[in-house]
């Protein structure tokens, strides 16, 4: 069993993070603050009733997206689905893009952030360094550092050294 103090503290850890996405997600910081504690109270009961969750902070991402989609009235993708674009992808496929959840969440916050903007949501650079409040150069200098460790970390050929 888990020790229950341990996992407190860690989601408490998260939650700022938590909120900030929830904040991307929902209409408005009530909402986006709704969102948050819903998927920390959902979390927290499925760790208190015993289950194992290897990975808190993908596994509270995945929860407040799946409850910022059911509000929107839209259909959460299965559990597996989650983390990939393509539901029908091999097994090799879904364990790598368990390994780069893994990697990004070893990246300092800042390069991870910016990798999340541009990278998933599909963000320019421009509009990245707007909502980072930080300018262009900086969110290519930080991209291309992250880059560079998240290749190294997966061990990916032509990996530049960090």
């Amino acid at each position: 069993m888990v020790d229950t103090r341990m996992r407190a503290a860690e989601l408490a850890r998260l939650r700022p993070r938590l909120l900030r996405r929830a904040r991307r997600l929902a209409a408005g910081a009530a909402e986006a603050e709704d969102l948050a504690q819903e998927a920390l109270l959902r979390v927290w009961s499925r760790l208190a009733a015993g289950h194992a969750v290897a990975d808190l902070d993908a596994y509270l991402w995945v929860t407040l997206r799946h409850l910022a989609l059911r509000r929107r009235g839209e259909a959460a993708p299965s559990e597996d689905s989650a983390a990939l674009p393509d539901p029908a992808a091999s097994p090799e496929t879904r364990l790598f893009a368990r390994e780069v959840v893994a990697a990004l969440s070893d990246l300092p916050p800042q390069e991870a952030r910016l990798l999340e903007i541009v990278a998933l949501e599909g963000e320019s650079y421009a509009e990245a360094a707007r909502r980072e409040g930080v300018p262009v150069g900086t969110v290519m200098s930080r991209l291309s550092r992250g880059r560079a460790r998240l290749k190294a970390q997966l061990k990916i050929e032509g990996a530049a050294s960090p």
